[in-house]
């Protein structure tokens, strides 16, 4: 009995490392994520060019870089923003379209037809405390 416990133990001692947690500094991109990435595509149903932009959550009203400027046709903010988008730099009002995980897939023809995608040049988001 003595010679299965004192195995046991050598095994244990030999695999503890093998057993324990990954850190972060073995796995650098392991990290955790906070809300302020949004994955904007050029066409509806996340294809075409598609993008990952770092806006943050600060409610600052962001020009769309070129390539989506005017063509957002999908559109999807990390879990726990807001984000809208809007025709003009004034970031005011409820916004071309509202944005909360996991997006929206064609914004060509948003909420019931509408052409938000063709329309939208600026996006603005902030952090969502109440997001499903």
């Amino acid at each position: 009995m003595q010679s299965i416990l004192a195995i046991t133990i050598s095994l244990l001692s030999v695999l503890s490392p093998v057993l324990a947690a990954p850190s972060s500094a073995e796995h650098p991109a392991l990290v955790a994520r906070t809300p302020g990435n949004v994955y904007v595509c050029t066409g509806s149903n996340w294809t075409n060019t598609c993008q990952v932009l770092s806006l943050g959550i600060s409610g600052t009203c962001t020009k769309l870089p070129s390539t989506y400027d005017g063509h957002i046709g999908s559109a999807g903010p990390d879990q726990g923003a807001i984000c809208r988008l809007f025709a003009d730099g004034s970031c005011t009002g409820s916004g071309l379209a509202i944005l909360t995980y996991p997006g929206e897939s064609n914004l060509y023809s948003y909420n019931g037809g509408q052409d938000a995608g063709h329309a939208a040049h600026y996006i603005q988001c902030r952090q969502c405390t109440n997001c499903v």
